[in-house]
């Protein structure tokens, strides 16, 4: 049986039946059920790119001469993709992730909750579908790299496609569930909405309309959308394709009119343990540090401050820095990691730019490891770093001198 989140369970939203395309903006309900709330409205122009979690532009730092590769134009926000780019040695990305209120806080898609996204999309004739992949929007939650679902531009029977898909976590395939041709839909703005329910039992509905003109509409049930222990759900926007396909481009998408409703209710905030302020102790997601590439802090159960910062290591981009670390005299200190630990793993660490120290850790990934070794620090602000070169580290909960 699946674990609920950090919040413990939620109570599961009934699904109200309505003859409401899924293309139109939802209608209140008249009959004392759970209805549609807007919970996501956001504005170019007010907005900007501060409107998502995150930014993935350019991570590995590929083509720094094109960047920003996200960045909004006119009324839309708009991302590129050129041949030099890259996320690896076979693939690219220029996407954002998540969704952020007015407030600031990030949208959490949780266990049982169902959401409606709308927007309206322009694909060039540059954007073509691929025999590899190209992904134009995902779902996805930080504790699996595979995602849940997405729009994608599949070529099928040697025909250009538009597809929707999910996801199936215990073979790792695709299915996609929904498709249509692509060329008809090429320079032009479209509308696109996906309406899911993210659930051990969940549902993905997919409509797709030029103008008051249907294109797509269909829906699956009975599909698994919920895979995370600890954390939620979030959509991605954007180009991440396969360099592999013959004939790619220079290309761009353009997203605007961005619309996220959420039936019934605002989940209340999750609540969080409070952070270890006791001396020498740093936590890995404190504001102020950084996090570099896929590195980023995410919810965790048992570490201090319900936090940890994942993703660290496995080449020389993914990498977290501890700033702050104070230091009343120069000399040599010990250093001991909190961190979840999948079997073994190593971090290397340097301290304010010296030569890096191995700390290798055996346990875990539902307990938290410690490891201690001395650390040369100068009398004064440390800035301490955690990365691998050659594989992907331990998750980062603190840590503390002494």
């Amino acid at each position: 049986m699946k674990l609920t989140r950090l919040a413990g369970a939620l109570a599961t939203l009934a699904l109200i039946a309505t003859a409401t395309p899924a293309t139109a903006e939802p209608t209140p309900s008249q009959s004392g059920r759970p209805r549609w709330e807007l919970r996501w409205d956001p504005s170019v122009r007010k907005d900007g790119v501060k409107a998502f979690e995150a930014l993935e532009d350019d991570r590995r730092g590929s083509h720094p001469e094109g960047q920003p590769h996200v960045f909004t134009d006119k009324d839309a926000w708009k991302f590129t993709a050129h041949l030099e780019d890259r996320d690896g040695s076979d693939r690219m990305r220029n996407e954002v992730r998540g969704m952020r209120g007015h407030d600031g806080a990030p949208l959490e898609i949780r266990k049982d909750e169902t959401w409606r996204i709308s927007y309206r999309m322009y694909i060039p004739d540059t954007l073509d579908a691929t025999t590899s992949f190209t992904h134009i929007w995902q779902l996805k939650n930080s504790d699996v790299g595979t995602p849940i679902a997405q729009i994608s531009l599949p070529v099928i029977g040697g025909v250009q496609k538009i597809a929707a898909r999910y996801w199936t976590l215990p073979d790792n395939a695709s299915h996609d569930f929904a498709t249509a041709d692509l060329e008809p839909i090429q320079n032009k703005w479209v509308t696109t909405t996906l309406e899911f329910k993210s659930s051990d039992d969940g549902y993905m509905r997919w409509t797709l309309a030029d103008g008051s003109r249907t294109i797509a509409d269909q829906k699956v049930e009975h599909i698994d959308l919920w895979w995370t222990q600890e954390q939620y759900n979030r959509p991605k926007w954007g180009i991440y394709r396969s360099i592999k396909s013959a004939g790619l481009q220079e290309t761009y998408l353009l997203v605007k009119d961005l619309k996220a409703w959420q039936l019934g209710p605002a989940t209340p905030p999750v609540k969080l343990p409070a952070p270890d302020r006791s001396p020498g102790a740093y936590e890995a997601e404190r504001v102020g540090n950084v996090w570099e590439g896929a590195a980023e802090p995410a919810y965790c159960a048992v570490c201090s401050g319900g936090r940890k910062v994942i993703l660290i290591g496995g080449n020389v981009y993914d990498y977290a820095v501890v700033k702050g670390v104070l230091s009343e005299t120069t000399g040599t200190r010990k250093m001991t990691v909190h961190a979840l630990v999948d079997g073994a793993q190593t971090f290397a660490v340097s301290v304010n730019g010296a030569d890096s120290i191995q700390v290798p850790m055996t346990g875990t990934k539902d307990t938290v490891t410690t490891a201690t070794v001395p650390v040369d620090l100068v009398a004064g602000v440390n800035t301490i770093r955690f990365f691998s070169l050659t594989a992907r580290g331990p998750e980062l909960d603190k840590i503390v001198i002494s």
